[in-house]
Order: C-alpha cells, then sequence, then structure tokens
C-alpha cells in the first residue's frame, strides 16, 4: 500500500509539473491553419452535435477526438478568439501532463524501478517534439495518451492476466484512431507484439476477438456519420490520405535529417536503447512500439517532425533504458560494480547531462511554432474590433483563421480566377487580408479598396471597402 501511494504521488508530480511547463509557455496570440480549424468546428458543433462543418462543408477527414474534446470544454468557456485559442492550447497541456503521469507507470512496469520510470517521465516531458505540442491547439498531444494508454493497458491486462484491460485496450485503440487517423498503426503494432510473443497461439484467444469488435464499435459512430455526411463510411480516412498525399513530398532520408536536428541526443539514444533491448515480453513490445509506428510515417507522402509525437514516450522509455545501461557500463569502468547504491546516482547524473540541451532545444522548437500564424493572429484581431464584415477574401493560408474571428461571414480564398477578379472589381468583399505574394487579382486596380494597415513586417496587408 505504501508503494502504491508512493507511486501515486510521484506520477501526480510529474502530471502538475508537465501541465504547468506547458501552461505557463502557452502563447495565444499564435495560431497554425489546422489548429484554428479544429476551433472553429467545434464551435459549430455548439449549434448542433453532428455540425461538423466549416464554412458549410462537412470537414470528415479531420479526425474527431481532438474536435468533440474541445467542444465539451467550450461549453464552459468564452466563445472570444483569444479564449478559445487559450483553451484549446491548455487541452493539449493537459493530455501532455497526463501522459507524464502514464509514462512513469508504464516504465516502472516494464523496467520495476521507479528512479529509472521517473527518469523516462523526464525525458517525455523535455522531449522537444511532445514539449512543443502541448502548447499548440493540435491533436498530437491527446493522441500522443490514448496511442500509449492502448498499450500500456495491454501490455498489463497481458501481464497481470486481467481481460477486461485488455478489452479496455481496445476501446482506447478506437478512440486513439478517432483522434488522429495514423492511429491506425497502433493496430498493427498489437498484431506484431502478439505475434512475436505468442506466435499464432493469441489468434485462438477469445479476448483478442472480442477486443477487434470493441474497436469496431468504438469507430462505428463515425463510419455511419461519413456514410450520412461524406459519401462513404470509409471516405473520411481516404480523404484524409488524399489530403496529405497532395502535400509537398519529403523524402525519408531528409525526414530523417530533420528529426535528427529536432530530438538530438535523444534520437540516437532511443535507437541505442532499441540495440539494448532483450527478446522478451518487454524488448518485443517496445521494438514494435517503435519501429511500425516510424516506418508507418515513412510510409506517407508528406512529412513532418510533429507526425512523431506520438513516438515521444516509448523513446523516452528506449532513451531511458540506455542512459541507464551506459550507468551500469561508468560503474563498471570505474571500479564502482560493487556499489549498487550509486546505480541511481550515475544514472542521474547521465540523465541532467541529457536534459539539459534538450530543455534547450524544446523551449526553441516551441518558440520557433509561436511564430506561425502570429501575424495572422495581429492582422485578424485588428480588423475584428475596427471593421464589420459579411464577406472577406483571405489569403489561402489565412482561410480557416479568419473563420475563428469572423464566425459568421462568408469566407473565400484569393485565388487567381475570373470570379473572385470580377467580385473584387464589383467590391464584393467587405475585408481583404492577403499575403504580397498571394495572386494579384486586382485589388488596388479596382479601385473599390484601401489599405489600412500591414501586419508581419509589410507580409500581411488588410484592405478595407471605400465607403
Amino acid at each position: 500500500m505504501k508503494k502504491i501511494k508512493t507511486d501515486v504521488l510521484v506520477s501526480s508530480l510529474l502530471v502538475v509539473a508537465a501541465f504547468i511547463a506547458a501552461g505557463v509557455s502557452i502563447n495565444a496570440r499564435s495560431v497554425t491553419y489546422d489548429g484554428a480549424l479544429y476551433i472553429d468546428i467545434a464551435r459549430n458543433l455548439l449549434h448542433g452535435i453532428t455540425n461538423y462543418t466549416y464554412q458549410g462543408y462537412y470537414m470528415m477527414y479531420r479526425p474527431p477526438g481532438y474536435v468533440y474534446t474541445l467542444y465539451f470544454v467550450f461549453h464552459f468557456t468564452s466563445l472570444s478568439p483569444s479564449s478559445l485559442l487559450t483553451t484549446a492550447k491548455l487541452v493539449s497541456a493537459l493530455f501532455y501532463g497526463l501522459t507524464a503521469g502514464l509514462v512513469y507507470y508504464f516504465a516502472l512496469a516494464v523496467w520495476g524501478d521507479r528512479v529509472k520510470a521517473a527518469g523516462a517521465s523526464a525525458l517525455y516531458i523535455a522531449n522537444p517534439l511532445a514539449f512543443s505540442m502541448a502548447t499548440r491547439g493540435l491533436v498530437h498531444s491527446e493522441f500522443t495518451f490514448f496511442y500509449t494508454l492502448s498499450l500500456y493497458l495491454l501490455y498489463t491486462g497481458r501481464r497481470l492476466g486481467d481481460k477486461r484491460r485488455i478489452y479496455a485496450s481496445f476501446v482506447v485503440a478506437g478512440v486513439s484512431i478517432l483522434t488522429r487517423y495514423t492511429g491506425l498503426s497502433v493496430l498493427a503494432v498489437i498484431v506484431t507484439y502478439l505475434y512475436m510473443t505468442e506466435y499464432w497461439g493469441w489468434v485462438k484467444k477469445k479476448e483478442y476477438g472480442i477486443g477487434a469488435l470493441l474497436t469496431l464499435l468504438v469507430l462505428t459512430p463515425w463510419l455511419y456519420l461519413g456514410r450520412l455526411h461524406y459519401g462513404g463510411a470509409l471516405m473520411p480516412f481516404s480523404t484524409a490520405t488524399k489530403y496529405v498525399t497532395h502535400a509537398p513530398p519529403v523524402s525519408a532520408f531528409d525526414y530523417i535529417s530533420s528529426l535528427a536536428s529536432v530530438l538530438g541526443i535523444i534520437l540516437l539514444l532511443t535507437l541505442f536503447g532499441m540495440v539494448l533491448l532483450k527478446q522478451n515480453e518487454e524488448g518485443w513490445l517496445l521494438i514494435s512500439w517503435f519501429l511500425i509506428g516510424f516506418i508507418g510515417i515513412l510510409t506517407v507522402t508528406h512529412k513532418e517532425t510533429r507526425f512523431v509525437t506520438f513516438l515521444s514516450p516509448v523513446m523516452a522509455m528506449l532513451s531511458a533504458h540506455a542512459l541507464w545501461t551506459l550507468g551500469e557500463w561508468t560503474r563498471t569502468l570505474v571500479n564502482w560494480k560493487e556499489r549498487r547504491d550509486l546505480k541511481p546516482a550515475v544514472f542521474l547524473v547521465l540523465l541532467i547531462l541529457v536534459l539539459i540541451p534538450t530543455v534547450h532545444s524544446a523551449i526553441n522548437m516551441r518558440s520557433i511554432w509561436d511564430e506561425r500564424g502570429s501575424a495572422y493572429v495581429n492582422a485578424f484581431e485588428y480588423a475584428r474590433m475596427n471593421y464589420p464584415a459579411s464577406w472577406l477574401l483571405v489569403s489561402p493560408k489565412a482561410y480557416t483563421i479568419a473563420g475563428l474571428y469572423y464566425p459568421h461571414s462568408t469566407i473565400q480564398i484569393i485565388l487567381p480566377r475570373q470570379q473572385v477578379k470580377e467580385r473584387v472589381k464589383n467590391g464584393r468583399y467587405d475585408i481583404i487580408v492577403r499575403l504580397k505574394s498571394d495572386p494579384n487579382v486586382g485589388v488596388l486596380e479596382s479601385g473599390r479598396y484601401r489599405e489600412v494597415k500591414e501586419f508581419g513586417h509589410g507580409t500581411v496587408q488588410i484592405f478595407i471597402k471605400r465607403s
């Protein structure tokens, strides 16, 4: 009982520490295209729980987990743009904190050592991807939590012989899929892990068949809505795939190089830790988790470093394992092998040496993300305070951000089309927000508009219709 209380206290402290670290780092004056879209959809859900739309179009290629979480929280917050932005980011910070506590319990279950488990949690908290995404209004922190929870429940359920945990694992797997469609890879991880530990013996056990049905049951409402509103039960998944495929391609070598520059020593320790694993229950779990998840991302045409945020918990656990082994080797090297009391101390010294540059990288990455969309936030806040509008023409990159500030207006994108040029010429739009690099659609030539202000060092311009 005393040990359980100790674990609860340690995990609770880690949750609070991570949540505070992310919460105080939130910048409400920055937003991404995706982040604004999630908020736009969640706000529309307040008018109808199936109103999964933006500008009248169903957006079901975006997974619903994070959006419906925001929908629930928005019932208790102000609906001003700044409040919505802050709330969305606090939701990410909360799941980041919960994952920090979960990593502690997961590492404790695998390694059986509290110091090593706490070190793994610290490495997760300091991970540049995990930390920067915890300060964003994006799905990654929530997705990481459910993905990790699914595997934790499966592992502990098998270890304890608790079928209820195994069933819960498959339910949570369904939730992770609905939080980010990349969550489909968790099923591949589960199958690979079971195959490596039981060969085909697991197929004969009814708990896994029931688990698969439970996953399908969790997905069923979304599949039904996809058929009802989106042209087919699987259309949300296929449309999401097409969306990613049409984005600029990134080669696997360039992607790994960008990950190395962001994660630095964490990536190196992750690979080293994986080499040190034994071919046992725990080893096959961590190998399946990291390799299947990572290969799944590599197969996608368009790749961004943030896409592997969901692997940050297993990176932390593998890195902690690598540092623990390095500590063992260090004690042997200096003839302290018999001093077992020094094992945690050596590990903690190595951990601190790794955390110093890692935390620095995390802070730098968060600062880089804080710049994204900041010029648009400033521009639309100014426009909203000074100029009402029922029709807006905006830069493609600002399409969803405009909806955050003008939720009841018609918003169209600057495209070099005749219809857009005609509407500009006729003064159809009340406000135009454009980048200087956007196509020329005759804003100044029309004589209908005047520029009122520039933002982002002159890159973002606001035009209003002349009286």
